[in-house]
């Protein structure tokens, strides 16, 4: 008997035995939980993503730091 068998029975056993136990109340307000965080993320995201200064024109960043002189190394 391979390994993909033996782990194949063994599920189908489990799935056998119905032990009535379910995610309950715990499983749900974990879920809540993490959709509330995933909500947040993306806002957050959203709100940071409006500050990118974008150019339009395709400047790259040598053609915009054309002329400009960096501080004396101390």
């Amino acid at each position: 008997m391979g390994i993909l068998q033996a782990v194949a029975y063994i599920a189908a056993e489990s799935e056998a035995e119905d032990s009535g136990v379910g995610p309950g109340l715990y499983g749900l307000l974990v879920l809540i939980f993490l959709v509330a965080a995933l909500f947040l993320l993306y806002r957050s995201l959203r709100k940071q993503i409006r500050r990118v200064d974008f150019d339009p024109e395709g400047v790259d960043d040598v053609e915009r730091m054309r002329g400009h002189q960096e501080p004396p190394e101390r």
